[in-house]
């Protein structure tokens, strides 16, 4: 049988001095027994005091992979790169989380994952955290 997998963005937040403005991208690639496909969630320049806990601006649209065949484990890769956005040079921070998943089987209910993925970013000793609360739902047609 085959599946999907969908990832979304449900909140962003900052806590540091390293800036107010920020934009990230969140890639992400689903492995079974091979690369099945991959996407990307990007949110432009916008304002994230810190302290703030906020849904990213648009909101972003969910990303649905392909998982291939559902009787074999997952492996789906999250790829998060922040942006403290300067005038001459941005701030970067990346971060690389892998989650490994069985599948749910035909008939089940579809998994769904609720998580924080963080990054910090450094500028000339001023430091911050990027978060961002993300749904994955895991389901088998």
């Amino acid at each position: 049988m085959e599946g999907k997998v969908t990832i979304s963005v449900l909140q962003e937040s900052h806590e540091g001095s390293a800036g107010n403005d920020w934009k990230y991208q969140l890639e992400v690639k689903v492995f079974n027994r091979g690369l099945q496909g991959q996407g990307v969630i990007e949110v432009a320049k916008h304002n994230l005091p810190s302290g703030t806990t906020q849904a990213p601006p648009g909101p972003p649209a969910p990303v649905e992979i392909p998982i291939g065949d559902s009787s074999n484990d997952i492996k789906v890769k999250f790829r998060l790169e922040a942006h403290e956005v300067d005038l001459f040079r941005n701030d970067v921070g990346v971060t690389d989380i892998d989650l490994n998943l069985a599948c749910p089987q035909p008939g089940e209910e579809p998994l769904v994952l609720e998580r924080d993925i963080s990054v910090g970013v450094s500028d000339s000793g001023r430091d911050s955290v990027v978060t961002l609360g993300i749904r994955l739902v895991l389901s088998c047609d």
